[in-house]
C-alpha cells in the first residue's frame, strides 16, 4: 500500500491493469505462450480509492491494457492480449492468467482455450487448494449452454452441454412489450458459491440467475429470479422500456462470511435533453434524482419472496456534513467549470450522473457507484454510500475513463484479504507507456 502494510478487509480493483513494474510482496512471475516473462504485482489500496494491478511483459499488447475480468477469494483472472493490433481486440491474441495472492503466483491457462466473453467467465476456489474456471456459453438451441472448464489439478479445457433444468419461476406481473427482453437470459457476471458441488451462478442482473454445481458432471442450471425494476416496467404509459446494459444500474455480491447474495439497484430519475453534449458529444440529460435500493437473500431458491428489502436512500435526502467530503465534492464532481467567462451552473449531489452499482463483498451495508458531471463524461468519481445511516461515507476521484455499457471501471474483491502485504514497496513503480 502507499502509506501503510495494513491489509485493506476489502478492494476496489480498477479493471483495467497499469503497464509496468512495482516489485514488492505482492509480486508474482510467469510464462507467457511465447516463452516470455510476465509479472504482475498488486497496489492495495482502501476503498473507494482504486487499488491497482501492475503487469508487465515484453509480449503483451502496446496499445490495450491488460484485463481483470474477475476475482474470488484470492484468486484473480487476468486477460492479456498478445497481440500488436490496435483494437478491436481479436479472441486469438489474448491469453489468461491466473494470480493467486496468498502465495504470489501465475500461471497461464492451456491454450487453445475456449472463446467465451468476459461476462462469461468466473472463477471457483476449491477446498482441496485447486481451483476451476468455468465460462457458460449460450447455443442456438434455447436453454441448452455449452460449460467450459477448467481444472487446475489436471491443466486442460473440458466441455459439456448443460440445459435448464429447473427454469426461473414465470414473473407476478405481465411483462410490458418494450420491456420483452426480461424473457431471456443474458449473462453480465459470474458469481461463486461454492461448496462441495462447486455452485456457481451466471448472473443476468435485469432478469436472474442461473445456477449450476460446476463439479457435478450430472448437474443442470436452475433459474432464481432477482427483484423487478418495477419503475422502469411501468414507463411510457405502462410499455415499459427497452433495458439496456444491466452492470450501468444493477450490482450483486455473494457476501460468504454471510452465506448470503447482497443485491442493489440504482434508479435514476432523467430528463432526455434535445440534442447532444457539446463537451461529450453524447446525448444530454438533466439527472433530477437518482435513488438506491439493496436487497439480501439467504435461501437462493426460486421465489422472488426469498429477497428480503433492506435500506432505500435517495440522493436528495444525503445530508453533506463532513467538511471534507464537502471540500471533495465541491473540488471535484460538483466543481462548477468556466467556458468563454460564464460560470456553470452549480449541480448538486442529486444532479450527477451516476452507474455502476456495487454492495460492498466484506458485507458492510455500503454501496459503491460511479459519478460523473454528466452522461459520458470522461472523469469519473467513486462514491461510498452508508445505507443504514443514509450518508455520503466517502468520495475519491478515480481518473478518466470512458463509459461503456457492458463493461465496468472497477470491480469490488475481497483478494486483499489474503495477501501478504508486511512489506512497504522500496522503489517507486516504472510506468511503461501504450
Amino acid at each position: 500500500m502507499s502509506s501503510t502494510s495494513r491489509r485493506p478487509d476489502s478492494v476496489l480493483l480498477d479493471t483495467h491493469a497499469v503497464a509496468g513494474i512495482q516489485r514488492s510482496s505482492t509480486t508474482a512471475c510467469g510464462s507467457t505462450r511465447n516463452g516470455k516473462t510476465i509479472e504482475v504485482s498488486f497496489f492495495a489500496e482502501n476503498p473507494p480509492c482504486p487499488s491497482k494491478l501492475f503487469v508487465h511483459s515484453p509480449d503483451m499488447s502496446p496499445t490495450v491494457p491488460p484485463t481483470i475480468v474477475c476475482t474470488e477469494d484470492d484468486l484473480l483472472l487476468l486477460r492479456v492480449d498478445m497481440g500488436r493490433e490496435r483494437l478491436p481486440i481479436s479472441p486469438r491474441h489474448c491469453d489468461y492468467f491466473i494470480y493467486r495472492a496468498s502465495a504470489p503466483s501465475l500461471e497461464m491457462l492451456q491454450r487453445p482455450h475456449p472463446f467465451f466473453h468476459d461476462c462469461d467467465v468466473g472463477v471457483l476456489p476449491r477446498p482441496d487448494g485447486h481451483y476451476s474456471v468455468a465460462a457458460l456459453v449460450a447455443t442456438s438451441s434455447p436453454g441448452l449452454y455449452n460449460l467450459h472448464l477448467f481444472h487446475s489439478d489436471v491443466s486442460s479445457w473440458s466441455s459439456r452441454s448443460v440445459s435448464v433444468g429447473a427454469p426461473q419461476r414465470e414473473f407476478p406481473v405481465e411483462i410490458p412489450p418494450d420491456s420483452c427482453r426480461l424473457h431471456h437470459h443474458f449473462t453480465s457476471n459470474v458469481i461463486a458459491i461454492g461448496g462441495e458441488r462447486g455452485t456457481m451462478g451466471w448472473v443476468d442482473l435485469w432478469r436472474g440467475i442461473l445456477f449450476c454445481d460446476v463439479l457435478d458432471e450430472s448437474s443442470s442450471l436452475r433459474g432464481v429470479p432477482l427483484p423487478l425494476p418495477w419503475k422502469e416496467l411501468s414507463y411510457n404509459n405502462g410499455n415499459g422500456v427497452r433495458f439496456g446494459s444491466p452492470v450501468q444500474h444493477r450490482g450483486i455480491a455473494f457476501i460468504r462470511d454471510k452465506g448470503c447474495l447482497k443485491f442493489v439497484h440504482l434508479e435514476i430519475s432523467d430528463v432526455r435533453l434535445p440534442g447532444n453534449d457539446p463537451e461529450t458529444g453524447a446525448p444530454s440529460f438533466r439527472s433530477d434524482n437518482w435513488v438506491l435500493t439493496t436487497w439480501s437473500n439467504a435461501k437462493m431458491t426460486d421465489s422472488f419472496e426469498d429477497w428480503d428489502k433492506d435500506y432505500t436512500v435517495q440522493a436528495s435526502d444525503i445530508p453533506i456534513d463532513s467538511t471534507r467530503i464537502s471540500q471533495a465534492l465541491d473540488n471535484g464532481p460538483l466543481h462548477r467549470s468556466q467556458d468563454n467567462g460564464l460560470v456553470a451552473e452549480q449541480l448538486a449531489l442529486h444532479n450527477l450522473s451516476m452507474s455502476q452499482p456495487a454492495p460492498c463483498v466484506n458485507g458492510k451495508d455500503v454501496v459503491y457507484l460511479v459519478a460523473r458531471k454528466k452522461f459520458m463524461h470522461l472523469k469519473a468519481w467513486i462514491l461510498a454510500v452508508d445505507m443504514v445511516k443514509g450518508e455520503l461515507q466517502d468520495v475519491v476521484e478515480f481518473g478518466t475513463r470512458r463509459q461503456f455499457g457492458p463493461s465496468v471501471i472497477y470491480r469490488p474483491s475481497r483478494i486483499s484479504r489474503f495477501m501478504n502485504l508486511v512489506k512497504k514497496y522500496t522503489n517507486p513503480p516504472t510506468y511503461y507507456p501504450r
